[in-house]
């Protein structure tokens, strides 16, 4: 059984999630395990036996739902993506739009300032863009589905009239823009990151009021 370096095709598909709760809890401590591992010790330093040894699980376990170190480290990405997926609900009927971008902001860069992320750009980066295909995966599934996602609510808002948006996408990537300023460069030197998390909230609310005037509809 092979433990070969992560390189998949776009197309593969992710493990199917079905089965018993006590198989899903298993398949669930190995992606947190593995997920442990790649950021403490590389991916190329991680073995699938010191995997399977942190999740509490045989080797025939593991290797039943991830056939090699590809399939798992691919999984591991997919289910951080779907962690910041869940945070990122669509407005709900009767928010108004300043408080759901705000709860919007506020999960977004509470997300991207934690420790493990922190981390994950850090070390898994590099492993990323050493395989174009895993790497593009992983923007469509993370950085792009919260791009369409923020999009979609400004799309909606601008539906109702509430901002005046000629392309929610460039619109939605503005908003990000604000919201990450330059703590995107002493994030990815992990600097000052007590002090651009005891900022969060100031920074966030600051950003969509910005936003919101530079889209105020006309006569609005």
């Amino acid at each position: 059984m092979s433990e070969k370096t992560p390189h998949l095709p776009p197309s593969a598909p992710a493990p199917a999630r079905v089965g018993r709760p006590r198989e899903l809890a298993k398949r669930q401590a190995v992606l947190d395990a593995a997920f442990r591992l790649f950021l403490s010790e590389g991916v190329q330093g991680t073995s699938l036996d010191a995997v399977a040894r942190a999740a509490g699980v045989s080797r025939v376990t593991l290797y039943s739902h991830f056939p090699d170190k590809a399939a798992l480290f691919e999984a591991t990405i997919r289910d951080e993506m779907d962690r910041l997926a869940r945070t990122q609900v669509p407005l709900a009927e009767g928010v108004a739009l300043r408080d759901g971008l705000v709860a919007f902001g506020r999960a977004l860069m509470g997300y991207v300032t934690s420790p493990k992320i922190v981390s994950f750009y850090s070390v898994l980066a590099g492993e990323l863009r050493r395989h174009p295909d895993l790497a593009r995966q992983f923007y469509v599934l993370g950085p792009g589905e919260t791009h369409r996602n923020l999009a979609a609510i400004l799309a909606r808002a601008a539906e109702h009239g509430e901002i005046a948006v000629p392309c929610p996408l460039t619109a939605a990537e503005h908003l990000i823009g604000l919201w990450q300023g330059m703590t995107s460069y002493k994030l990815a030197l992990a600097l000052d990151i007590e002090e651009i998390v005891a900022g969060l909230d100031e920074r966030v609310e600051g950003a969509v009021t910005a936003f919101l005037a530079a889209y105020v509809p006309r006569g609005g």
